[in-house]
């Protein structure tokens, strides 16, 4: 039932001000995380100027995210040494479900917990799985709604632009 509510409100929450995906109009602006990681990996926000960024929106109970999530360790393997960061907020109503979902499936970049939806609002986020991705001055340069293998290969080709682009 919340997750269906969820899905209801979040499709109806403004996005960002970007007219269709992947347009480089995108207003995003944030300045801190959601508190500390869930899976002890440690990262501040002061951090991350200077690096590419992807921030995933991600739930266990939704399966193109979970799909996407093992892509990102592959990208975080290949590009973390040329400046890479991934971030994945966690959208999970229940604690325990999001918490045995981590313990199972580990992952070598920080995820964090969304309390209250912060970071959902802030960054407008319309529905799951979301990606945004930022350039090395923070700067966001597009964001991916959905996913799927056509997706993935963007995703990896905006990155590896933003890597080459120092």
């Amino acid at each position: 039932m919340l997750r269906a509510l969820f899905i209801l409100i979040a499709l109806t929450l403004p996005f960002v001000s970007a007219a269709s995906e992947g347009e480089n109009k995108i207003t995003v602006q944030w300045n801190s995380l959601p508190g500390e990681s869930l899976n002890q990996h440690k990262i501040k926000f002061s951090e991350l100027k200077g690096k590419v960024v992807v921030v995933d929106f991600w739930a266990t109970w939704c399966e193109p995210c979970k799909e996407a999530l093992p892509h990102y360790m592959e990208f975080h393997k290949k590009y973390k040494s040329k400046g890479l960061v991934i971030l994945a907020v966690n959208e999970d109503d229940t604690v325990a479900d999001r918490d045995a979902y981590l313990k199972k499936t580990p992952y070598p970049f920080p995820v964090f917990a969304d309390p209250g939806r912060k970071m959902l609002e802030t960054f407008g986020v319309a529905a799951i799985p979301t990606v945004f991705i930022f350039d090395r001055n923070m700067k966001p340069v597009t964001f991916v709604r959905g996913f799927d293998a056509k997706k993935a290969q963007a995703i990896e080709k905006a990155i590896q632009d933003l890597i080459v682009a120092k």
